[in-house]
């Protein structure tokens, strides 16, 4: 049997019980929402790192062929590249220098 004294306190429980009624559902809710939006972003932030690789290995591979052309530059700018060059693209020889023609070809 309840007592008058239980009826009060089952009456104020389920009256606490009908106060919050809102409160699961809405951190069901917002449980929901943050799960989407940690899938959303996880993805955005796995697509943004495959970026982020491709652009290093491009950077690489761009710093690689600056050093080559560099080399390069140097190798050709040397006096022993531009002698070299004279005489054999351009036919051009030194100052007291005698040319023999092959005339036999």
């Amino acid at each position: 049997m309840i007592h008058a004294k239980d009826k009060g306190l089952v009456k104020v429980a389920v009256q606490k019980k009908k106060k919050g009624w809102w409160l699961m559902p809405l951190m069901a809710v917002v449980l929901i929402y943050a799960a989407i939006t940690f899938a959303a972003q996880s993805h955005e932030l796995y697509i943004l790192k495959l970026e982020i690789k491709q652009l290093e290995q491009k950077i690489a591979r761009e710093e690689e062929e600056k050093r080559r052309l560099l080399e390069e530059k140097d190798e050709i700018s040397s006096d022993e590249s531009i002698e070299k060059i004279a005489r054999e693209k351009l036919g051009m020889v030194k100052d007291g220098e005698r040319v023999f023609l092959d005339t036999n070809n």
